[in-house]
């Protein structure tokens, strides 16, 4: 299992080309244009398989100043947005096939500070026994943030429907392979959760200030293997602009590389291959960190993050749209920009060109370009006291089918590459990403893994390159924190 992820890589591939083959065009996983018609290696739900005037209800979260969930689930029908439309008629199409009265969506605030508000929500109903959920999606932090919490989740292996076709590509088999313990598998990732590919790590550049500075042609870096974090530090060089006259790097001055620090440099385990766990002879997860390539990654990025030409800021509590860092990159005052896919939604307004190429690899050895989701995208959960597990199984798998054939296609191939993205290239770019994306078990769990998800981001904060010696006080905590997780995939067997 310490190949795996060139095997995530490999298989993600296959899985992310076909829908983006064709310019603008709407391709679903068998290369037809159109789409919402099933076909029979999409789904082995029967076509005559019916429940006559039930409600399908989602529990997730409402949209608020810090973010936007519901749109992955439910849209109006008077919606306009090619994403929201794409959504609406998959809905829709749920809806008829299986003759429901309606796919409901029920939504609370969830986002991070009222974490406890939204899963008390869940736990007291399902101890309640009460029914009333058949699917829960919600922030993959918290949702996997308790161990005790799996007691509430059925055992995906045991969902009619679901348990039989988790090779489908929309639930992405190796991701799957990743998250399974002992036989069981509690979390659901896959196309209908539009969520988890905006949450990816990206890197935006100007293009303006690309062609000032008389940079090579990225793109071509990219597709030769050469787009390496020294070839970035490199061209990030040299291009602090002293704006407001002060003599001290702000953010009313100009830069080369930009990033925020509350979240993003978790991405650099994804980014640079080097993951906090792996799966030992006997398929067991198990604490198996590189520690002398940490040290050397956290070495180059703290020096890069100190030097003038770089501005890394923290913000907390703002909402979203009141993004500093964001604003330096929307006014043209940063070469890199280092963020999520999303992101590009709050760029439509800028006047500056912008491209997008996936972040660079740790060194042209590494045999492909790395990435994951931030982990507040939406994962799904079964609860044990769903009503009727086969609705539940047939209405999720045929919900992530046309996912993959309606709304992922619409938002990459047509909404984010003709809308956002400014050229043909950063659509291939795109494709390239994809086939990057991986899952970790230790990143997954990295908040019940007392945080080791978050060891580059509270490292580069302190500026601490030592990480020898921070693993040595940390590694029996993770590891007692692994052995109490792993025991929750073993009781009641």
């Amino acid at each position: 299992m310490k190949n795996f992820k060139r095997v995530i890589a490999l298989m993600l591939c296959v899985l992310f080309v076909f829908p983006l083959l064709v310019g603008c065009n709407i391709v679903n996983k068998n290369n037809k244009e159109g789409g919402g018609q099933l076909t029979e290696s999409d789904t082995i739900v029967p076509e005559d398989l019916k429940f006559p005037g039930e409600t399908f209800t989602i529990l997730c979260r409402e949209d608020n100043a810090f973010g936007e969930w519901l749109h992955e689930i439910a849209a109006d029908e008077d919606a306009t947005e090619l994403v929201n439309e794409m959504v609406y008629k998959r809905n829709l199409e749920v809806e008829e096939r299986f003759e429901l009265e309606e796919l409901k969506a029920f939504a609370i605030p969830g986002q991070w500070d009222v974490k406890d508000d939204f899963t008390n929500t869940f736990k007291n109903s399902i101890l309640a026994n009460s029914g009333a959920y058949d699917l829960i999606m919600s922030h993959q932090a918290y949702m996997s943030f308790d161990p005790s919490l799996n007691d509430l989740y059925t055992n995906l292996y045991d969902i009619p429907y679901v348990k039989d076709n988790l090779d489908a590509k929309y639930y992405y088999p190796d991701v799957i392979d990743e998250l399974t313990v002992n036989g069981k598998l509690y979390f659901l990732l896959g196309d209908y959760s539009l969520t988890y590919w905006e949450h990816a790590y990206v890197l935006y550049f100007n293009k303006t200030l690309a062609e000032n500075n008389n940079l090579p042609d990225l793109y071509e870096l990219v597709r030769n293997g050469e787009w390496t974090v020294d070839k970035m530090i490199e061209l990030s060089k040299g291009k602090w602009v002293d704006l407001n006259g002060d003599n001290w790097p702000g953010e009313e001055d100009s830069f080369g590389y930009i990033s925020e620090t509350n979240n993003t440099p978790d991405a650099y385990e994804a980014h640079f291959n080097v993951p906090m766990t792996s799966r030992n002879e006997n398929d067991e997860v198990i604490f198996d960190v590189d520690q002398g390539k940490m040290v050397s990654v956290l070495e180059k990025m703290v020096e890069f993050k100190n030097t003038d030409d770089v501005y890394f800021q923290y913000f907390s509590d703002i909402a979203e749209d009141s993004n500093p860092i964001d604003k330096i990159f929307r006014e043209g005052r940063s070469l890199f920009y280092h963020a999520q896919l999303n992101r590009a939604q709050k760029f439509r307004s800028m006047e500056t060109d912008f491209g997008i190429v996936p972040y660079p690899k740790w060194n042209e050895n590494q045999a492909g370009y790395y990435t994951h989701a931030q982990d507040g995208y939406s994962v799904g959960v079964i609860p044990v006291d769903a009503t009727n597990l086969e609705m539940c199984g047939a209405v999720v798998d045929v919900l992530s089918a046309l996912s993959s054939e309606l709304v992922i296609p619409a938002y990459y191939d047509m909404a984010l590459r003709d809308k956002y993205a400014r050229d043909d290239e950063s659509g291939e770019m795109l494709d390239i990403i994809r086939e990057g994306f991986t899952v970790n078990f230790g990143y997954f769990y990295g908040q019940s893994l007392n945080g080791c998800s978050m060891v580059f981001r509270n490292m580069m904060n302190q500026d601490n390159t030592n990480f020898v010696s921070f693993y040595s006080v940390n590694q029996k905590g993770y590891e007692r924190k692994l052995k109490e997780l792993l025991k929750s995939y073993e009781d009641g067997e």
